[in-house]
């Protein structure tokens, strides 16, 4: 009977370690978002469980808020988001810098070249976005 236990007790385990992640306690922030881990890696969903956009993932992490954006990744492209996750810049670039002084640098036709835990990143092409988040007249 001990052994029967032991055999039930380790099938739980591998059950609870197969759950998905959506079914865990999450922790939503003020706009309803909560940032998960699914097949696919980082998530931001709705309290519905609906995906909302797939952050870029910096330092392990989602990207930091660099004046008032953080960059996100759709189809392989790469945008930029606000905190209540409205996309601000659309993700058409193939790799794009955080935000700094009112622009971002963002290439096209890019490689990525893996450098044991980190990436360098040359593109053929390199366009200036403007932070649409500052004022018209900001510099």
């Amino acid at each position: 009977m001990m052994r029967n236990f032991r055999s039930a007790g380790v099938f739980v385990l591998l059950m609870a370690a197969t759950l998905p992640v959506m079914a865990q306690e999450q922790e939503f922030d003020r706009y309803g978002h909560a940032l998960i881990q699914d097949e696919h890696g980082w998530v931001y969903v709705d309290r519905d469980q609906r995906p909302v956009l797939r952050p870029f993932i910096f330092d392990n992490g989602p990207d930091y808020y660099e004046e008032g954006l953080a960059r996100f990744v759709e189809n392989g492209k790469m945008g930029f988001h606000n905190r209540a996750l409205h996309v601000v810049v659309p993700a058409v670039y193939d790799f794009a810098f955080p935000f700094e002084n009112g622009t971002a640098q963002a290439g096209t036709n890019c490689t990525f070249q893996r450098e044991a835990e980190h990436s360098s990143v040359s593109c053929q092409q390199w366009k200036t976005v403007r932070n649409p988040m500052r004022g018209a007249g900001a510099r």
